[in-house]
């Protein structure tokens, strides 16, 4: 009986508080977030190349990351296990071997948005990273700065760790 009540409730409050449910489905009860190819979720190796900026003092030209990829339900979380940093990423599209992702930051005085369209091929992915920075005050845009990366990521860890290093326990 108490379990009839827990499954009642929690299928109540989908219903009378539907904002509270942050996964977009896009048809049959499929979330964005679940088109996401698995291939993508580990650990990655990640180099970026400057496109282009509108401040090369402000971006690095070159820079090589260590990017971790997880899901745990309807969100996904982008890690960088050196720097620590750590976001949600919000999934705007998704196909059979790409996904493209948002994450917003910020606060009254500086706004930064960044954007990837990442492509999986085997056990790399490639793509592209734009970040704008936009700086206010009193609610106006003072300035905006802009950088392009292309991004080019081998797994080191996940589902094909053992393929890397040529390891086979099985």
């Amino acid at each position: 009986m108490r379990k009839i009540f827990i499954i009642f409730t929690v299928l109540l409050t989908f219903f009378l508080f539907p904002h509270l449910v942050e996964a977009k489905v896009i048809e049959g009860g499929i979330t964005v977030t679940d088109r996401v190819p698995t291939g993508f979720f580990g650990t990655w190796r990640v180099l970026a190349a400057r496109v282009n900026t509108t401040n090369p003092q402000m971006f690095a030209p070159y820079s090589a990351e260590v990017w971790n990829l997880s899901k745990a339900g309807d969100v996904i979380t982008l890690e960088n296990p050196v720097s620590g940093a750590q976001a949600s990423i919000m999934v705007k599209d998704a196909t059979e071997n790409t996904f493209t992702f948002q994450r917003v930051t910020g606060d009254s005085s500086e706004k930064v948005t960044e954007t990837a369209t990442l492509t999986l091929s085997g056990d790399s992915f490639y793509g592209y990273d734009t970040m704008t920075v936009r700086y206010y005050k009193n609610g106006k845009l003072l300035k905006e700065e802009n950088v392009k990366y292309k991004l080019k990521a081998t797994k080191i860890s996940g589902e094909n760790i053992r393929k890397i290093f040529g390891v086979n326990y099985y």
